[in-house]
């Protein structure tokens, strides 16, 4: 099939980092279809990619307290099928410091939620993309550039 009869799709996210003691915790949500990965969503109309994801973040999880880490982002691409359509999507994350844990979801959208150090948040993404979102998150936070 060739790429005129694929559509594109974008979404804007945040990666939530907690840090608390030493290690920091990443935010990872359950979706109600059952895999977890970074709260995200579409962009409303007038909307920058960063003020999409913020007002996704928020909304997805009450969280309304938080600092983007200066201008760094993070993407992952992916296939998926929607109604026989088929369809190119990317993502990109911005990572955050939050100041809470206190997550209040938004029951529409979140199932479950949990904040993880980096080597239980691995094991727990479903996807590929999102685990190397993660990875190249604790890279960066690793190098001190945050």
């Amino acid at each position: 099939m060739d790429d005129f009869n694929i559509a594109k799709d974008e979404a804007f996210g945040i990666v939530p980092i907690l840090q608390s003691g030493d290690e920091p915790r990443f935010l990872l949500i359950q979706h109600h279809a059952g895999h977890w990965g970074f709260p995200k969503g579409h962009a409303d109309p007038g909307e920058t990619a960063i003020q999409a994801a913020c007002r996704e973040f928020e909304e997805e999880t009450g969280i309304t307290r938080f600092t983007l880490l200066n201008d760094a982002s993070f993407s992952e691409q992916y296939p998926f099928t929607r109604a026989g359509k088929k369809f190119n999507k990317t993502v990109i994350y911005y990572p955050a410091f939050v100041q809470s844990a206190i997550v209040n979801c938004q029951p529409e959208e979140i199932k479950d939620y949990d904040w993880l150090p980096y080597d239980l948040a691995i094991s727990r993404l479903t996807f590929d993309g999102a685990r190397q979102v993660l990875t190249d998150v604790q890279q960066y936070l690793e190098k001190g550039t945050a």
